[in-house]
């Protein structure tokens, strides 16, 4: 009787205790790429057939797509789109210049057998009413989908419209810390951002 009750009590507390939350969702935004790029590969910093590299401070970004048991998510497509270092996005409604032509400006990752992703691209810039940020949108073969923002450590978060709707636990939750990365370009950064799917 005694291991009836155990079997029928502990599965289901013990489960539950593991499970992850799902990284917070963030609105997409209005520029989301209305074209995408010829050149959508995981170096934002190197535009295919042109000469100049990105301006900006380097940034490898990289992480891990989970499941909420905590698995992780191999075969997942990381999405990932930015601003260059004038605040200027590749999209046909961002009008004005100076604008980064040697910036990608969007890139496509496929997770790996663990889960694992990895961008280089550029330390994301404030422009006109948002803080620094980057974009993702993860979607996996069986159909799940994620839409969110991802912030740095350090950076003010005050006055931004889209940080003014998210709870200061799903802030936390959407913040990387970056620091500097040894054999590297010269002040170059580093940072890792864990995304576990709904």
């Amino acid at each position: 009787m005694l291991g009836y009750a155990l079997g029928f009590l502990s599965p289901w507390p013990l489960c539950a205790q593991t499970m992850l939350r799902p990284t917070p969702a963030q609105t997409e935004g209005p520029f989301y790429p209305t074209k995408l790029p010829s050149d959508r590969d995981t170096d934002l910093t190197q535009v295919a057939g042109h000469s100049q590299p990105a301006q900006g401070t380097r940034l490898y970004f990289s992480g891990r797509v989970l499941v909420r048991d905590g698995s992780p998510q191999a075969g997942a497509t990381v999405e990932l789109w930015q601003c260059d270092v004038f605040g200027r996005y590749h999209h046909a409604g961002d009008y004005g210049s100076p604008r980064d032509d040697g910036f990608q400006g969007y890139g496509v990752a496929t997770t790996d057998g663990e889960g694992r992703f990895a961008f280089k691209t550029i330390r994301p810039v404030a422009y006109s009413g948002r803080i620094p940020h980057i974009h993702l949108k993860v979607r996996t073969a069986a159909g799940a989908a994620l839409t969110t923002q991802v912030y740095i450590a350090g950076d003010a978060t005050g006055g931004d419209p889209v940080l003014a709707f998210t709870s200061a636990e799903a802030r936390k939750r959407l913040t990387m810390e970056v620091a500097p990365t040894p054999g590297r370009e010269a002040g170059a950064l580093a940072g890792t951002f864990e995304i576990v799917i709904p």
